[in-house]
């Protein structure tokens, strides 16, 4: 399991742990199913709340970015992507809750945030909600280039990796993720074990 898992896994027990977290958690995963994890069997709750998320932690403009960089790493295609899952509305509610164990992960996302908006005015002259598409790809494509090329030193990486990291958590821990895109059925169990097929195997 990766550091970034762990984390969120551990983050995600606190949140259970808390009257807050139990509510915004009730509505984030599955119902009637139990997520399997590294030492927690983590209960999964039904439906996405069905009011509009409002941000706890980040900006408007903070939260719009997030938004858009969590969907351009999970982008919706047959399947869900990031906006379907509100993978936005978790990656605040999380960072929000981090003041009360981990606060030095509310300065990464704040100065991630900033640089971003840094990188993208020195590149394109706009903020990152203004540039383009085509844009976007291209200074997150810049951002990303350490992961493939280990020659490679961006200032952004850091970031990336923390939103990929956020995006891949969030996206594959709702509904539309776990549910929706990877077909999860629940944990189950064979009320038989039959033996091997192959006649070649046959006594």
């Amino acid at each position: 399991m990766s550091y970034s898992r762990r984390r969120a896994l551990k983050h995600l027990g606190l949140l259970a742990a808390t009257a807050a977290g139990q509510q915004f958690l009730a509505g984030w995963l599955p119902g009637n199913t139990v997520l399997a994890t590294e030492g927690m069997d983590m209960p999964v709750p039904p439906e996405q709340p069905a009011k509009a998320y409002v941000p706890q932690f980040f900006s408007p403009q903070e939260f719009s970015n997030i938004e858009i960089l969590s969907e351009m790493i999970i982008p919706r295609d047959d399947k869900p992507g990031a906006k379907d899952a509100h993978v936005a509305d978790y990656i605040d509610f999380l960072v929000f809750s981090a003041a009360e164990f981990e606060p030095s992960m509310q300065t990464e996302w704040k100065q991630g945030l900033t640089l971003l908006e840094k990188l993208s005015k020195q590149e394109f002259g706009k903020g990152f909600a203004d540039i383009t598409d085509r844009q976007r790809v291209e200074l997150l494509t810049a951002m990303s280039q350490p992961e493939i090329d280990s020659n490679a030193h961006h200032e952004g990486f850091a970031f990336f990796q923390l939103v990929k990291g956020a995006t891949v958590d969030g996206f594959y821990t709702s509904r539309a993720g776990l549910i929706e895109a990877l077909e999860y059925k629940g944990l189950t169990y064979r009320t038989s074990f039959p033996g091997c097929t192959h006649p070649e195997h046959q006594s």
